[in-house]
């Protein structure tokens, strides 16, 4: 862990297909996939028939499947880096910020998750 001398965590140097340690309880995001989607609508159409959900939201409107899906990760999982800098855009979500994220491979399901590199350390 590499701390500076105003006591500011500094993130690691990462490179692709390095393996990589949760040092600290992370957040991992993806897209999801269509089928998550449909089968989100299928559950949400299926609890609005059975009346325990409504199709609408406070204002009215439709409410839509959500676009992004995120994982807790504990400390100490193990990760591979796929892609050392990495933007939020490159999943899909519209904030920048290429310089704080990496995209990482899951080894044990095989997804590819968005994290931010801060809360990773090289193993």
């Amino acid at each position: 862990m590499a701390i500076d001398t105003h006591g500011i965590y500094i993130a690691p140097i990462l490179k692709k297909g390095q393996l990589v340690r949760v040092r600290q309880g992370v957040l991992g995001t993806r897209a999801c996939t269509a089928a998550e989607r449909n089968a989100w609508y299928e559950a949400f159409h299926a609890d609005c028939r059975a009346g325990r959900d409504v199709w609408h939201d406070d204002a009215g409107e439709s409410r839509l499947a959500p676009n992004f899906v995120d994982v807790s990760f504990s400390v100490g999982k193990c990760l591979t880096v796929t892609a050392a800098l990495a933007s939020p855009k490159r999943i899909g979500m519209t904030y920048a910020g290429r310089g704080k994220y990496c995209m990482v491979l899951d080894t044990v399901t095989g997804q590819e998750w968005l994290m931010n590199k801060r809360y990773l350390e090289v193993v």
